[in-house]
């Protein structure tokens, strides 16, 4: 712990978020969500990633900081513009309430398309309900298909229970290009269980 604090002081990013992870999720009396929201904000100045991702949670619910949906959403952007799909769905989620940002539909979808990009249950379960609820037009059933799909083989319950009716509204031809594609989405990414 001593070596971790001396090179977090000395101003190591990966060295500042894990002593922030420490102060964040030691069990009992020792937990310091304060001390915690310091260290990730130190890291997150610097631009490391699950800082920022940590940073936002700790603003979203209040953890350690003044609650304010304004300053996680920034921090969820910074975190979602460098890849953190985790992030990439927060943001997502707040575009889609209207909480810290304006609503914007079309800017949930893209996000969440990011995340689902990548292999993230929610973001591929997300996205497959905003196209399925025509946010984008005309639901495509078939991509729908495909991200619920993926995210039930990572065993996203929601998307397990509404497989099945949409598959129920796919022609053959649908069903089988669907199936295609998430054979193909898999090759590439294998989905983490």
């Amino acid at each position: 712990m001593k070596e971790l604090l001396e090179a977090a002081t000395r101003g190591d990013a990966q060295a500042q978020y894990e002593l922030a992870l420490y102060h964040d999720n030691v069990e009992g009396e020792g937990r310091a969500p304060a001390e915690a929201a310091r260290w990730y904000r130190l890291a997150a100045d610097q631009g490391h990633p699950d800082a920022q991702l940590h940073l936002g949670l700790m603003y979203d619910t209040g953890d350690g900081v003044e609650r304010s949906e304004f300053a996680a959403a920034e921090w969820y952007r910074r975190a979602a513009d460098q890849g953190n799909p985790d992030a990439q769905v927060n943001l997502g989620l707040m575009y889609l309430n209207g909480s810290g940002v304006e609503k914007n539909e079309s800017a949930a979808l893209h996000c969440f398309r990011m995340a689902a990009g990548q292999g993230h249950p929610k973001g591929q379960f997300n996205l497959g309900a905003l196209l399925y609820n025509g946010v984008a037009g005309e639901p495509p059933l078939g991509e729908v298909y495909q991200w619920w799909t993926l995210a039930a083989l990572q065993g996203h319950p929601s998307a397990q229970q509404n497989l099945e009716a949409v598959a129920r509204k796919l022609s053959r031809e649908q069903l089988l290009a669907a199936q295609t594609a998430v054979a193909e989405a898999i090759r590439r990414h294998p989905p983490e269980v």
